[in-house]
C-alpha cells in the first residue's frame, strides 16, 4: 500500500521530468507563436501581453519552467559518467537556454517603471527606492538651428543627464543603453524644450515658472494651462524668418526660440501672437523669458535581467564547447 501511494506521488515527477512531456510543451508553444506570426502584425508583443495579463498562459509557461529544470536535473545524472566535455557543453547550454527562459518571464511579470519628466536640479526618486538622485547637468544635444527641409535631424549628440546619488558619486544617463544605479536602471526616453513663462494681471507680475512643452520637432504644438484662470495657451516655435510663401524652407532658431501663441477661452480665440510681441488679452499679458530643457526619464527595477545575461553568457561559451567536442569526435585518431 505504501509503494502503492508512493507512485502517486512520484507520478507527477516523472512525466513533468520526461523528456517527451518537455518536447510536447516546446511544441504547443512553437505553435502557438507561429499561429500569431501568420494571423496577426504585432505576433511578438501579443505573445508579451498574454505571457503578462493570461493567467491560463503564465501557468502553461511556467509548468514549461519547471519541466525544463527537472529535465535539467534528470540529464545531469544521466550524462555525468559519460563524455566529460559532450557534458560541459550541454549543461551550458541547456542551463543557459533555462536562465534565459526564466529572466523573460521574470522580467514581464515583476519588472517595475517609473517615468517622470525632470529638469536640471529636480530630485529623482523611483517608488521602490530610498535612494535620491539629483540632476546635477542636463545636455539636450539639440542643433542651435533647424532647417525643416534638411535631413540631417534636430540632435548633435543623443541627450544626457548627470544624476548624483547620496554619496555624490556621478552617473551619466543617456538614451541607450539603460545605466545601472544601485537595483535600478535608467534610461532617457524624450526631450524637448520648457519655455520660461510669465503671467500679468493688470501690469503685476502674478505667476511665472516653466513650461515642459512638446514642441520638437519644429511644426508640433503643445498647450498648457496657467491655474486657476480660464485660459488654454496653445504654443509652436516660430521660423527665424517668414519667406512670404516662396519656396524656401523656414530655418528655427533653436538656441533662442520664438515662439507663436494663440489664447483660447473656451473654443474661442481671445489672442495670437509671437513671442517677440506682447499678447494681451483681458486684464492679463503673456511674456516670454529664457527657457530650459526637460527630459522624460525612465527607471525601471527588472531582477529578470541579470537572469538573462546570466542565460546568454552560458549560451555564448557553451557553443564553442560543444563545437569542440563536434571536432573531437571527428578526428581521424580518434577510438
Amino acid at each position: 500500500m505504501n509503494n502503492i501511494g508512493y507512485q502517486i506521488l512520484k507520478l507527477p515527477f516523472t512525466i513533468l521530468s520526461s523528456r517527451a512531456f518537455l518536447l510536447w510543451l516546446a511544441g504547443g508553444w512553437l505553435v502557438y507563436y507561429v499561429s500569431l506570426a501568420i494571423w496577426m502584425d504585432e505576433a511578438f508583443a501579443f505573445f508579451v501581453s498574454g505571457v503578462e495579463k493570461t493567467s491560463l498562459i503564465q501557468a502553461l509557461f511556467i509548468l514549461f519552467l519547471v519541466s525544463g529544470y527537472l529535465n535539467l536535473i534528470r540529464g545531469i545524472k544521466v550524462r555525468f559518467s559519460g563524455n566529460k566535455i559532450g557534458f560541459v557543453a550541454w549543461l551550458m547550454l541547456s542551463a543557459g537556454a533555462m536562465l534565459y527562459l526564466t529572466g523573460f518571464f521574470l522580467s514581464i511579470n515583476v519588472r517595475q517603471f517609473d517615468s517622470r519628466l525632470a529638469g536640471e536640479g529636480d530630485v529623482i526618486r523611483p517608488s521602490w527606492s530610498s535612494e535620491n538622485y539629483r540632476v546635477v547637468d542636463l545636455s539636450p544635444g539639440i542643433k542651435s538651428q533647424y532647417k525643416k527641409s534638411g535631413q540631417d535631424g534636430l540632435l548633435d549628440h543623443e541627450p544626457e543627464i548627470t544624476l548624483i546619488d547620496g554619496l555624490d558619486k556621478a552617473y551619466r544617463v543617456g538614451a541607450y543603453p539603460p545605466v545601472k544605479i544601485g537595483r535600478t536602471y535608467f534610461h532617457i526616453l524624450n526631450y524637448g524644450i520648457a519655455p520660461g513663462v510669465e503671467l500679468f494681471e493688470n501690469g503685476r507680475l502674478i505667476q511665472s515658472g516653466y513650461m515642459a512643452l512638446r514642441l520638437l520637432p519644429p511644426g508640433r504644438s503643445d498647450y498648457f494651462d496657467i491655474m486657476p484662470y480660464p485660459y488654454r495657451f496653445l504654443v509652436s516655435l516660430a521660423p527665424e524668418t517668414d519667406h512670404g510663401g516662396t519656396a524656401q524652407a523656414p530655418v528655427f532658431n533653436l538656441e533662442n526660440p520664438r515662439y507663436s501663441t494663440r489664447v483660447f477661452s473656451g473654443e474661442k480665440v481671445i489672442a495670437e501672437g509671437d513671442s517677440g510681441e506682447a499678447l494681451s488679452f483681458d486684464r492679463f499679458a503673456l511674456g516670454y523669458f529664457r527657457h530650459t530643457y526637460w527630459v522624460q526619464l525612465e527607471a525601471a527595477k527588472d531582477p529578470g535581467i541579470p537572469i538573462i545575461k546570466y542565460g546568454i553568457f552560458l549560451i555564448v561559451f557553451g557553443m564553442p564547447v560543444y563545437l569542440l567536442r563536434l571536432v573531437i569526435a571527428l578526428l581521424p585518431f580518434r577510438n
